[in-house]
Parts: structure tokens; sequence; C-alpha cells
């Protein structure tokens, strides 16, 4: 409903209310500002919800041995649960800023909107929500409007240190960000779970029944009985993002699948969040695959996911480190690639890329591991990626180190 609602809205009232909604969190921002700094205090911070970045660190944190008041600012769901040690505070709220105002350290995966006051004595670490990019970002983007790029600025300009996955994204930090300040080279704390539990080779990780394995295909509503194909296409807008669908052919790939890995494979759909907020559905798929949109973790997901299917979502990227195969499916990849803009030629990727879904279907069945996990190897060794497992205990060493300095 909230969707919808933002769909019919006028343009000119939705610039009014955002800033009305400025101006009062800002002059709260000025009230709470006022207030001691505690010096326990983390408030971390994702505006789509209880996940990314933030909650990874936030469950290490709660994890120290020093005891910490940790509350998680999120946005989206407002039914989800932390684990105890962590308040959930809904993003936009009053609450949220006195909470922000009176912090020791701030961490976020997104831009802080231009009204946030940030004070002597506070830390923030800025984690962003990709890891290593395939679409150009921030600066080297292509279309992106002059508000959104001065709040960019803005959030730039706050941080402490910026987290990262590789020596690229240190580069990309320096002129897509601007960011001229600390850069630490942790990993991307999201993947920390993935890595830890995936079977780190370059066949399909089975139809294994683990716990955690199991508790995650029950909610899907799900067995353990089938493998699992993922198809992961990322958002587009001006009304693109069907066509992608329309031209993928759930049948053929899932009995591709079985002639080159022997097992019968449940194929789900994870539409991204803004086209579903635009209104675009799985329906073109049909009863083959079933639409996991709604599913609130793509990491989740990803962790029982034998095969990956995607496009241009950096998924492809985290994915591929469990070793498990990543197909990309883009039947419009030379229109996106000239519209949006991409960091690396893609039919050089580390990938087996297909245009139509015949073509997927034969990359399926010549599927060659060894190849795969050797072109693999060396293009994130060219890049500098690093990613252990551990990025999320790394970032919250940081934390206390900070923590521990006092105000």
């Amino acid at each position: 409903m909230r969707s919808f609602i933002k769909r019919i809205t006028p343009e000119g009232l939705k610039k009014l209310y955002r800033s009305l909604r400025g101006r009062i969190l800002g002059a709260a921002f000025g009230a709470f500002g006022r207030l001691p700094i505690r010096p326990d205090r983390v408030v971390l911070e994702n505006v789509w919800g209880y996940g990314d970045n933030p909650k990874s660190i936030a469950l290490a944190l709660r994890k120290q041995k020093k005891k910490l008041d940790i509350i998680f600012i999120a946005g989206g769901n407002r039914h989800v649960k932390a684990p105890k040690g962590i308040r959930l505070v809904p993003a936009g709220s009053l609450r949220a800023v006195y909470y922000l105002s009176t912090a020791r350290v701030w961490v976020d995966c997104n831009h802080k909107p231009y009204y946030v006051r940030k004070r002597n004595g506070q830390f923030y670490m800025q984690t962003w929500h990709g890891s290593l990019p395939l679409k150009r970002i921030e600066k080297d983007a292509k279309g992106l409007d002059a508000e959104y790029l001065e709040e960019a600025a803005f959030d730039t300009g706050l941080a402490d240190v910026f987290l990262s996955d590789s020596e690229f994204c240190n580069d990309v930090y320096r002129h897509a960000f601007g960011y001229k300040g600390r850069i630490a080279m942790t990993g991307s704390p999201r993947l920390d779970t993935l890595l830890k539990n995936a079977k780190r080779t370059g066949g399909v990780a089975g139809t294994g029944a683990s716990k955690r394995r199991t508790a995650i295909l029950s909610r899907l509503g799900l067995g353990c009985d089938k493998a699992i194909a993922l198809y992961a296409p990322t958002f587009r807008g001006g009304g693109e993002d069907a066509g992608p669908l329309k031209a993928f052919d759930a049948g053929e790939t899932l009995k591709a699948l079985k002639a080159r890995f022997g097992k019968d494979f449940e194929l789900l759909v994870k539409l991204h969040p803004l086209a579903v907020s635009h209104g675009c559905g799985a329906e073109a798929l049909g009863g083959e695959a079933k639409d996991v949109s709604s599913y609130p973790n793509i990491y989740e997901l990803l962790e029982v996911t034998d095969v990956l299917i995607t496009d241009y979502s950096n998924t492809m990227f985290e994915f591929s480190y469990t070793g498990r195969p990543c197909f990309l499916f883009a039947p419009d990849s030379d229109r996106y690639a000239r519209e949006r803009g991409m960091y690396f030629v893609y039919d050089r990727l580390p990938f087996p890329i297909a245009r139509d879904s015949a073509g997927l279907a034969r990359e399926i069945k010549s599927y060659d591991s060894e190849r795969y996990a050797t072109l693999g190897q060396a293009f994130y060794r060219d890049l500098g990626v690093r990613e252990d497992g551990h990025a999320s205990r790394r970032a919250a060493r940081i934390i206390m180190n900070e923590i521990n300095k006092g105000l």
C-alpha cells in the first residue's frame, strides 16, 4: 500500500513533504545535540531494514566482552525482531534522531540525509551497501541528479572510515565518492555467514539437510530434496524490468540444470525491491518458478543456492566467492552498459554469459568447473579482493578501539 501511494503521489507534493520533514528532524538534531554523548552507544542504520553490513556488525558487537548499548535504526518491515542486546528503532523517527545525537559511534550502509548533525566526539563508519561493483556508482555513474550527488558528498564528508573489500574499491571510494580519509580493508561483513557456511568447491553444494539450510528452506516453504537455482535480475527502471522475465525460459533452464548437474532443481526468483515497488512481478515465469521476492534477506537465499543466475547485480561476485556456479542472463547487456556504465567490459567477466534462454541452456550444459574457478581466481587476484568471512570481526575491532579511546 505504501509503495502504491508513493507511485500516485505528485512529485511536487513528495518534495514538499521531504523538505518539511527534513526541517523538523534537523531541528530535533539541534535540540538533542545538547545532551551528553553516551560513550558506550553504537547506532547502526539501514533504511532498507534490519540487514546488510550493519546487521552483521551489530551481531559481532554483541559478542564483545564490554557491554554496549546497541541501537539499530531500520526502515521497512516494522515486525522484524532483533536478538537480545540489539534494540530496533524506526528510521526517520524522533527516537532515531535522539539515539544518533547521543551515540559515540555511527554505522551506516547508505547516505545520511542533509539534516543529520554529527557532533565532535562522534565516529562514523560507512560500510556502503555494495561490495565489488559492476555498475558505475556515485560520481562515476551516468545521469544521477544534482540532489543525489549533493547528499552523497555530504555523507562522504561525515565519514571517519570506509570499509572496503578490495584494492579496486579503495580506488572507487577515492574517485567516485571523493573520499580522502581512512579506508579499512576488512572485507564485506554481510558475506561472513555465507562464506563460512559455503562449501568452497566449483560444483553444486548439493541437497544436504544441515540445520541452517533446513531452517531457511522451511521459511520458504521448501524441503531439502532438491538443489536450488536462484534467478535474481537487477533493477532497470523505466518500465524495463519485465523484459528479462519474459525472455527467461524457466522450463528450458530447469532441464539444462538437471542435464548438467544430475539433480532435480527448484527454481526461485528474487526481484529487486525497487522493481517490486514499481509494480513488477514474476508472473511471466509461470508456475515453474517460485517467487521469493518478499524474502527479506538475499544472503540467506544465497546460502541455500547451488546455482545463481543474475545479470548486473554485484551478487555475481559475492556468490562466486563460494566457488559455486554463477551464470549471467543478459538479453539487454549492450543497452544497459551504454546507459548505466560499467567498470568492467561485460563479456570479459569470469562467468558464462547468455543473451537468450537457448544460450543460457547451452552455457549450463557445457559448464566447466575448473575453468570457472581459474578465471575467477585470476580476476579477483588482479583486483586485490579480500573476502575471508571475518569482516564483521574486523569492523567490530575498529569500533571497540574508538570506544576504548573515550570521549
